[in-house]
C-alpha cells in the first residue's frame, strides 16, 4: 500500500457526525450544466487573474511602499508566533501541536506564507508526510501553476483530485494529460479576500492596480518636469549682432557659460545688451493630483501610511486613532491567519495521529510581537493582582495574562509555593488562595 493510500485510510477513520439529515437547495435544485457563456466567463476570469497577480508581483518588486506595507502587515498579523493550549480532549494533542510547531519552524516561516498570500492572493502549501504520519515539511507551490479543481459551487467532487499542477502558460480550463494531481489533504489552500464560490483569492492591492499605475506615471512626469524646468536660465541680449556675432560671443565667454560651479560668471561684449535671469518653474510643488492617486491606492492596505513615512500632516491624536483602528483590524486578520493556515495544518496532523479535532477544546494564543520586558511582566503581575482583588476567577485572570505572557506556565507557577511575605499575608486576607498568590508573586519575582 502506497503512502497516499495509507494516509487516506487514516483520514477515513474519522467518524461521521451524528445529526439529523440535512437537506439544502444544493441537493434539491442542483446547478444546471455549464453553458458557453459560463466557459467564456471562466476563461476571462482566469486571464484577468493572471494579469492582476503579475501586476501585483511587479508592484511588490519595484515599489518600496508596497513592499513595506505588505511586509509590515504580514509581520503584525503573525505577531511573535503562537502556542496551542488544549483544555479538554486527548492529552497528547498539545504535545503533537507543539512538536509540529518546532519541526516545521513555523515561527520563522508563517510570516512568509502570509506575505506571499497578500502579494498574490493565494498560497498553496503542500504537506510532506512521512510513514509515521508526521508532517515533516511544508512547501509552497507556484500560484499561477496550481489550479483548484473545484466545481461551480467551489466544492471538490473528487477529494483525490482536488488540485492540479501544470505550466503557467496552459490556457485551457480542463487539465492537460500530463498534469500533476494533488489530493485535498495534500494542499492547504489559503486565500486572501476570497469571494463566495470563487476558486481563488485576490491580492491585497488587486483593486488598486489602476491607481498605482497613475501614481507611477504622475511621479515620472514630476521627475521629468523637475529635471527639465526646475533650473534657472539666463537670457543674453546682445543688440546689433548677427548670427555670426552671437557665435563669437558664445565662444568668447565659453568658460563662463559652461562652468556650472562658477560662483561668479563674467561676460564681455562691445555691443549694447543685458543678461536677464529666468527663474525655474514655480509650480513644481503642486502635486495634489499624484497624492490623490497615492491615497486612493493606499486604501487597499490596512497599514496606516504614517507608519511608512507619510505622516507629516498628522498630529498625535489622529495618528493614535489610526493605530487603534489598525490594531482592531489586526485581531480579525490574525483570526484569518488561524483559519487559513494554522487550523488546517493542526487538524490534519491531529487526524494523522488518530486525534479527532472535534473532540478537543483548544485555543491558539498569539505571542506579542516584541519580547516582554521586566516592566511588562511587572505590569502584568500588578494587573493580575488587581483583577483577583476585584473578584475575578483565576481562570479568567490567567487567560488575560496569557495574552501578554503566553510562554509562562501559570498552572505550574500556581502549584509552586512562594516564600512567605507580607504581600502573601495580605493576599490571603483579601480572600485569595495560596495558589493564586503564588502565581502573581512569581510574576513579580520575574519582574525583578
Amino acid at each position: 500500500m502506497s503512502l497516499l493510500d495509507r494516509v487516506f485510510q487514516r483520514l477515513r477513520q474519522k467518524p461521521a457526525a451524528v445529526s439529523a439529515a440535512v437537506r439544502t437547495t444544493s441537493e434539491e435544485m442542483p446547478l444546471p450544466p455549464a453553458i458557453p457563456s459560463d466557459l467564456v466567463q471562466r476563461l476571462t476570469a482566469e486571464r484577468e487573474r493572471v494579469a492582476i497577480v503579475r501586476k501585483c508581483n511587479e508592484m511588490y518588486e519595484t515599489d518600496p511602499r508596497a513592499e513595506a506595507a505588505i511586509n509590515t502587515l504580514a509581520r503584525d498579523i503573525v505577531k511573535g508566533g503562537y502556542v496551542v493550549k488544549v483544555t479538554r480532549g486527548n492529552s497528547q494533542a498539545e504535545d503533537v501541536a507543539s512538536a509540529l510547531y518546532e519541526r516545521l519552524t513555523i515561527a520563522s516561516t508563517i510570516d512568509d506564507w502570509v506575505r506571499e498570500t497578500l502579494i498574490e492572493g493565494d498560497s498553496m502549501l503542500e504537506n510532506g508526510i512521512d510513514d509515521e504520519g508526521l508532517i515533516q515539511k511544508v512547501t509552497r507551490k507556484p500560484t499561477l501553476k496550481m489550479r483548484r479543481n473545484s466545481n461551480r459551487a467551489d466544492e471538490f467532487d473528487d477529494p483525490r483530485k482536488a488540485f492540479w499542477y501544470a505550466d503557467e502558460m496552459f490556457a485551457g480550463l480542463e487539465p492537460p494529460r500530463d498534469a500533476l494531481w494533488f489530493a485535498q489533504w495534500q494542499i492547504i489552500h489559503a486565500r486572501w479576500n476570497h469571494r463566495s464560490k470563487s476558486k481563488y483569492g485576490r491580492p491585497l492591492f488587486a483593486s488598486a492596480t489602476g491607481a498605482w499605475k497613475k501614481v507611477q506615471e504622475g511621479e515620472l512626469d514630476i521627475a521629468i518636469r523637475r529635471k527639465t524646468r526646475a533650473g534657472m536660465k539666463f537670457l543674453h541680449v546682445v543688440e546689433g549682432m548677427d548670427e555670426g556675432g552671437i557665435r563669437a560671443y558664445r565662444e568668447q565667454n565659453k568658460d563662463a557659460l559652461n562652468n556650472p560651479f562658477a560662483a561668479v560668471a563674467d561676460f564681455f561684449t562691445n555691443k549694447a545688451g543685458s543678461i536677464t535671469a529666468i527663474q525655474g518653474d514655480a509650480k513644481l510643488s503642486e502635486i495634489d493630483d499624484v497624492l490623490h492617486h497615492l491615497e486612493t491606492w493606499w486604501t487597499d492596505s490596512p497599514v496606516p501610511m504614517a507608519l511608512i513615512g507619510y505622516g507629516k500632516d498628522l498630529n498625535r491624536d489622529i495618528l493614535g486613532e489610526k493605530l487603534k483602528q489598525y490594531n482592531r483590524a489586526l485581531e480579525q486578520l490574525t483570526q484569518w491567519c488561524e483559519d487559513e493556515f494554522v487550523k488546517p495544518l493542526l487538524h490534519l496532523q491531529w487526524l494523522l495521529q488518530g486525534i479527532l479535532p472535534e473532540g478537543l477544546t483548544y485555543e491558539i494564543e498569539w505571542k506579542a510581537k516584541q519580547p516582554a520586558t521586566a516592566i511588562d511582566i511587572r505590569d502584568a503581575a500588578d494587573a493580575a493582582l488587581r483583577l483577583r482583588a476585584l473578584g475575578w476567577t483565576a481562570e479568567v485572570v490567567n487567560a488575560i495574562v496569557a495574552r501578554f505572557l503566553p510562554w509562562v506556565d501559570l498552572e505550574a507557577l500556581a502549584t509552586t509555593e512562594p516564600p512567605v511575605s507580607d504581600s502573601t499575608n495580605r493576599g490571603q486576607a483579601n480572600g485569595k488562595t495560596a495558589s493564586d498568590v503564588a502565581a502573581v508573586s512569581r510574576l513579580g519575582e520575574m519582574a525583578g
